[in-house]
This record gives C-alpha cells, sequence and structure tokens, in this order.
C-alpha cells in the first residue's frame, strides 16, 4: 500500500488525534499573498490588458474596493497590491479559472527564488469561473490541491482557501435559465463539498495550517435576506457593461454587474475573513 494511500487510510483517526494549533496570529503575518481571480484582481488585467474600464473602479472588477483592500487595512497588514503594477503579493487575475492558478503560483515563486516566506499568509480563492468554462469540479479541487502542494513543499506554512460563492444566485447565471442555475448549484456544492474533505487532509499531510473559510454562507445569506445587511435588491445589477447603464444608487444593489459583487459585499466578505483567520483553530500535521 503506498504511503499516500495509508495516510488517506487513517485520515479520521489522524483527525483526531492530531494536535490543534492556535488561531492565525495575524499580529505576525508578514505579508498577504493573494491568488485568484477577479473576486481578488486589484490591477493586474488592468495593468495587462486595460481592463475593467470605468465606472470599474482603479483596475478593481467592482465600483470600489476589493476585499484584498479591506482586509488588510481590517488585519493591519501591509497592501496586497496587483503585482504586475508595482510588483505587489496579489497575483489574482480577471478570468482566470483554476486550471490557471498554477501559472500565478510559478509566477510568484519565480519572485521569492522558490523559496517563500513562512511568516506570510497565502490565499487561494477560485473556481467561479470554472462553470462557465465547463470545468469539473474535481479537477477545480484538484487544481487548489495541487497548488497548496506546490506551495507547502516550497515552505509556505500559512494558508486561507476559500470556498466557492454561489454563482447560481447571479443575474448572469440566472439569465441563462432553470437548467443552468441548476447545474450551476450542482457544480458548487460538490466543489465546496470536495474542499471540506481536502482542505484538512492536505493541512494534516503537509504540516501546515490551512483554514476554509466559507463565504459561500455569506453570499446566500446577502441574497437571500439583503434588507438585513442595508441592501435593497439582490437579484439585479447596478450596472450593466453592454448598455453602460448605472442606477441612481448602486450600492443598495448586491451586485455591480452580472457576476462580481459591489463594494460593501467586498468590505463584508473581508470582516468575515478576518474573523474567520483570527478565531481558526487550523489543523497541524502529524509529526512522522
Amino acid at each position: 500500500m503506498k504511503k499516500l494511500d495509508v495516510l488517506r487510510a487513517l485520515f479520521p483517526v489522524i483527525l483526531l488525534t492530531s494536535s490543534i494549533a492556535s488561531a492565525f496570529d495575524l499580529g505576525k503575518v508578514h505579508d498577504l499573498v493573494v491568488f485568484g481571480d477577479s473576486l481578488s484582481d486589484n490591477g493586474n488585467t488592468y495593468t495587462a490588458v486595460g481592463l475593467p474600464k470605468p465606472p470599474y473602479y482603479d483596475g478593481r472588477w467592482t465600483n470600489g474596493y476589493n476585499w484584498v483592500d479591506y482586509f488588510t487595512r481590517i488585519a493591519g497588514l501591509p497592501a496586497a497590491t496587483a503585482y504586475l503594477e508595482n510588483g505587489g503579493t496579489n497575483f489574482a487575475v480577471g478570468g482566470s479559472t483554476s486550471e490557471l492558478l498554477g501559472a500565478q503560483i510559478l509566477v510568484y515563486l519565480t519572485t521569492v527564488s522558490g523559496k517563500p516566506d513562512p511568516s506570510d499568509l497565502f490565499v487561494i480563492w477560485i473556481g467561479g469561473n470554472d462553470f462557465t468554462a465547463g470545468i469539473q469540479p474535481d479537477v477545480t479541487t484538484g487544481a487548489i490541491g495541487a497548488e497548496l502542494t506546490v506551495l507547502s513543499l516550497a515552505g509556505a506554512k500559512q494558508f486561507l482557501v476559500v470556498n466557492v460563492p454561489d454563482i447560481s444566485l447571479t443575474p448572469d447565471i440566472i439569465a441563462g435559465g432553470t437548467a443552468q442555475v441548476q447545474a450551476a448549484k450542482q457544480f458548487v456544492s460538490t466543489v465546496n463539498s470536495q474542499l471540506q474533505t481536502e482542505i484538512p487532509y492536505l493541512a494534516s499531510l503537509y504540516g501546515v495550517e490551512i483554514d476554509l473559510i466559507d463565504v459561500n454562507t455569506l453570499f446566500t445569506e446577502l441574497v437571500n435576506n439583503p434588507g438585513a445587511y442595508g441592501f435593497k435588491n439582490s437579484t439585479g445589477e447596478a450596472y450593466n457593461p453592454s448598455t453602460g447603464k448605472k442606477v441612481k444608487h448602486p450600492n443598495m444593489y448586491v451586485f455591480w454587474d452580472g457576476f462580481h459583487p459591489i463594494t460593501r459585499v467586498h468590505k463584508l466578505a473581508a470582516e468575515t475573513f478576518e474573523k474567520d483567520a483570527a478565531a481558526a483553530v487550523p489543523l497541524l500535521g502529524v509529526n512522522p
């Protein structure tokens, strides 16, 4: 029996017997290093190809700061600016699928000569574009797991992995009809279920700290009960890129465009990430 198979067989026991780490001490984190798609991109795509254009805000796929900007401020960390803009630590690129995650991480590793700073906090949030790209859920989670492995073996020690928000609730997916909505919902459910199993397994296997952030619950609550969060509309878009039309009070909408949330939602997400990271008890690996 291969070592990996043995570890998988023993995983339920490992979960019960391994020691539990204390919460992430964000005060000791050196830098935030970000990998992902348009939900995290704060200037890479704009620097490369000039998109998105105003009224999208300053290279972000929303109408203001995104969660990366808010998180670093809330957590008291250095700004994680776009790598292509000024050599920053945000490598996320709008439109990326999980199959492009490895390219982002390869670029990052090149900048640090293959040696990550173990005091940095690494964030992976990707998968929202995989459904429309026709990528299967196991490919999505496999790519995330593979790149966590690459970073862990290179020396990274602490991670936040964010699950996939329910894209079936976005105006763009809803416009595709009932069958597309149901397929998107199933895709998200499968990916997030697989992550719940895979993430703690990888943490134990490599002896690293990984906190799986459940942004999907927050996103679903926002859409289903917008009034509780100060929103008035959770089904439409504040701005239509095709027509150029923008509503009078965009920040009353959950969605900035047909697929991306408004900046206020990004702020709520950042607050959730910071709270979860500070309260997390990530699993530590078992010594061999």
